[in-house]
């Protein structure tokens, strides 16, 4: 496992900087840049090599527009965008692009909740979106992958299997976000939520996000927090030592946190629960294994 959060770099030359500040927090994985599509496949290429002799794994790039837009034209051109960045990605050798399912509110907000997005023929059209994303494309190094969201389909194990399979693309991952899976029935069962999410979809996991959930039983009706590791319900012995078995340079991230001392809190945390969970996070001391195949 390679740790990350919110650190990353502009170009090549910032790099060496960076690596001062990842070493005092012990993580070996970053993001790919944010100006990705600004850069030539000649940067792409240079910029993942400076990150791999630097023993650095660039883990992702997302893409966080909505995909299921019904204006057949802003749909084309987000289709286009992931498969521009898929490019830019494979010639980088960073692992993922990550994206949601999308929505068919009006708001055109990915996350924004709508009936349809649970339904059958949304699993049958998401489908088509994935092909024409990945038509054509040769990816080596590096894969699409969907993170899990509640509001839609593509949030319990068994559902997402099911897309996995139906798509049936060697270039299709998942994003694996086990608090983003937490429904009512698994709130207080984790342990075996994150059971049958490995043991169904290990294989497909690229990226990863450590994050834990708390109840906040003051709000009226139903509200769950986003709270620091060891602070909610998700088992992380568990979750860690399932994490433990993935290939070795597989990148898991923090994220949504506010300051760079929250950050270095929830990275100590991730430290000590994989130490008490007899795993590691790898340091950029540790040889890189190189891209999954």
């Amino acid at each position: 496992m390679r740790l990350g959060g919110f650190h990353g770099a502009r170009d090549a030359a910032q790099l060496d900087a960076l690596c001062e500040k990842l070493d005092a927090l012990g993580l070996s994985a970053i993001s790919a840049p944010g100006r990705l599509l600004e850069m030539d496949d000649d940067e792409c290429a240079a910029y993942g090599e400076a990150a791999r002799a630097r023993g650095l794994v660039v883990g992702e790039a997302g893409m966080w527009q909505n995909l299921l837009t019904d204006d057949a034209s802003l749909r084309a051109e987000r289709i286009e965008r992931v498969r521009a960045l898929l490019r830019k990605a494979e010639r980088m050798g960073c692992r993922c692009v990550v994206s949601l399912v999308g929505t068919k509110d009006p708001s055109d907000s990915a996350a924004a909740p709508h009936p349809y997005l649970y339904t059958d023929d949304c699993k049958r059209e998401f489908r088509e979106v994935v092909l024409r994303i990945l038509d054509g494309l040769d990816l080596r190094a590096t894969k699409y992958v969907i993170e899990p969201w509640h509001n839609s389909f593509f949030y319990q194990p068994e559902e997402i299997r099911g897309f996995l399979d139906a798509v049936a693309h060697p270039a299709l991952g998942l994003h694996l976000d086990q608090m983003n899976m937490v429904s009512q029935p698994y709130f207080y069962n984790t342990s075996e939520l994150i059971r049958k999410t490995f043991d169904l979809l290990a294989p497909d996991v690229v990226s990863v996000h450590l994050k834990d959930v708390r109840w906040d039983h003051r709000h009226l009706f139903l509200k769950w927090d986003e709270v620091l590791i060891g602070d909610g319900v998700l088992d992380y012995g568990a979750y860690l030592t399932r994490l433990g078995a993935l290939p070795p340079d597989t990148p898991c991230y923090c994220e949504h946190l506010k300051t760079e001392a929250e950050y270095a809190e929830n990275f100590a945390r991730a430290h000590a629960q994989a130490r008490k969970a007899g795993v590691r996070f790898l340091t950029r001391r540790d040889p890189l294994a190189g891209p999954r195949a």
